[in-house]
């Protein structure tokens, strides 16, 4: 049986940020059968970075093939276009119990989980879902999903790149202070979870 994982590692061995950025357009688009991304992002890491300008071409080819795919499934499953656009609904390859997971969280979380959920390997690819049914904004969708998935791929990058010499408390604290991308990306996915709270919080409020 092929190793799907192993095999590629090789593309991405072979052709370095260019199958990196095929690998995390399939990922986010789910245009391809799920691949593991916690397994195949770390072990891409560890072979294409080997210096700031490494980690950058890094952050930049999987934010592009994320980004991009990701407007996927956001506009074919996005209002009355789902029946103009069922031939490429037929080859998005999820589950309907991981749309309705992904409808639950955005209903109850609302549109900052675009950004937050790119950390989460269960919301990652298919927060995209729910957002184009609930006719977020381009702008917005798009806004969150950059800050996002940049944020995912600096932080595994980065934490892989100083890890090889530092425990993982010491490589998360160096990778955040010495990267601006990452300092940036963290700084962004702590103030979406603030507003997420505050959200809720609000949410409450007005239905007591």
């Amino acid at each position: 049986m092929v190793d799907v994982t192993e095999v590629t590692l090789r593309f991405v061995q072979l052709y370095g940020p260019l199958a990196l950025c095929l690998f995390t357009f399939l990922e986010a688009s789910m245009l391809f059968p799920f691949l593991p991304s916690e397994a195949v992002v770390p072990a891409a890491a560890a072979l294409l970075i080997s210096d700031p300008v490494s980690f950058f071409v890094f952050v930049l080819a999987a934010g592009v093939g994320g980004t991009v795919g990701a407007f996927v499934p956001f506009y074919v499953f996005r209002g009355s276009r789902v029946r103009e656009s069922d031939w490429i609904r037929d080859r998005i390859a999820v589950s309907d119990e991981r749309i309705a997971r992904g409808q639950a969280w955005f209903r109850r979380w609302g549109q900052s989980s675009v950004l937050w959920g790119r950390f989460f390997p269960v919301l990652r690819s298919v927060i995209s879902i729910p957002a184009g049914f609930a006719d977020m904004t381009p702008v917005r969708f798009g806004v969150y999903t950059v800050i996002g998935t940049i944020g995912f791929y600096a932080a595994a990058g980065g934490v892989v790149y100083y890890g090889r010499q530092r425990s993982l408390f010491e490589a998360a604290f160096t990778a955040a202070t010495a990267s601006p991308i990452l300092t940036v990306g963290g700084i962004l996915a702590l103030l979406g979870i603030g507003l997420l709270v505050k959200s809720r919080f609000r949410r409450s409020a007005l239905s007591e």
